[in-house]
């Protein structure tokens, strides 16, 4: 297949529309859909939809990461050949996209941002999801490397395993009290719980362990407006063990406790990524293997 007409069809899915993904070319939106009908005659299928956002169809989601993946070594194999195109100051660039879930986003994964920082050659374009769902980006070829909780490969991939994220439940003491009888109980299923996503089942998992389902069930997707959050008494919520304010886990904080009847909750983190590899891509799995063995717990 013509690797032109895969590009143009790769930007459509990731600009949404031809337009831009047609600028992003330097070629007029006619000839952008002249690659993209070429690339479907050749297959025989219709790959793409022609809605806005544009969406691949059935055909076009199982040729997506194929796509991606020869435009991958393409570019390495410019890089490497030192091809320099039409202008002496043209320089190939690597794009790796990569699905890694807000926790591990916003704790150990930045060091890996940090050394990707010092390559000129790579562009790394991060998808934030749950680590339970990651490995959905990579199985329809969003991606080619995820962050991910299952161990099991997906087809074409390659599994390391990372370490563990451990995670403790936590809430404001003041939001305990308010839910708690004469006797000391507290009423699990009036506390407000705090999920950071509709597809987050964290705290919804820990709760079933004391046999309870929440009453109120608040959405914040942000980390940093989630930690607050529990801190404030909005809710109860799993927080990350790096992330907890100083004193927590040894009872000396004034206003967050950790809810022993709970528990701690380790949540296995693994580093899937295609089969078919390249050095840009060997470049980032050793980054985000070094990062993890020094912040994870093993």
């Amino acid at each position: 297949m013509n690797t032109d007409h895969l590009r143009a069809f790769v930007l459509a899915v990731d600009e949404g529309t031809f337009d831009s993904a047609a600028a992003l070319l330097m070629i007029s939106g006619s000839a952008f859909s002249q690659r993209i009908k070429a690339l479907e005659r050749e297959v025989g299928q219709v790959l793409l939809t022609r809605t806005i956002p544009v969406r691949p169809t059935g055909p076009g989601e199982q040729l997506l990461r194929i796509a991606r993946q020869t435009i991958l070594l393409e570019d390495e194999a410019r890089r490497s050949l030192g091809f320099r195109g039409s202008s002496p100051n043209y320089r190939p660039t690597i794009t790796l996209s990569v699905a890694v879930n807000a926790d591990s986003l916003s704790s150990w994964f930045i060091r890996v941002l940090q050394e990707a920082a010092t390559w000129d050659d790579v562009e790394i374009h991060v998808h934030a999801e749950d680590q339970q769902h990651t490995d959905e980006l990579l199985r329809n070829g969003t991606v080619a490397a995820a962050v991910t909780e299952t161990p099991a490969p997906v087809s074409g991939c390659r599994v390391q395993p990372l370490g563990t994220m451990r995670y403790w439940p936590v809430a404001s003491s003041e939001l305990l009290d308010r839910h708690r009888s004469a006797e000391g109980e507290v009423n699990w299923a009036q506390v407000p719980q705090i999920d950071f996503s509709i597809r987050d089942a964290t705290q919804r998992n820990a709760l079933a362990r004391l046999g309870a389902t929440p009453a109120v069930t608040h959405l914040l997707p942000s980390v940093q407006a989630y930690n607050a959050a529990v801190g404030y008494g909005l809710g109860w919520g799993m927080i990350p063990e790096s992330m907890l304010p100083a004193g927590v886990l040894d009872g000396g904080h004034p206003d967050v406790v950790v809810i022993s009847e709970i528990g701690r909750e380790d949540v296995p983190l693994h580093w899937q990524h295609w089969t078919t590899t390249t050095p840009a891509l060997d470049r980032l799995s050793e980054a985000v293997r070094r990062s993890a063995q020094r912040h994870l717990n093993l």
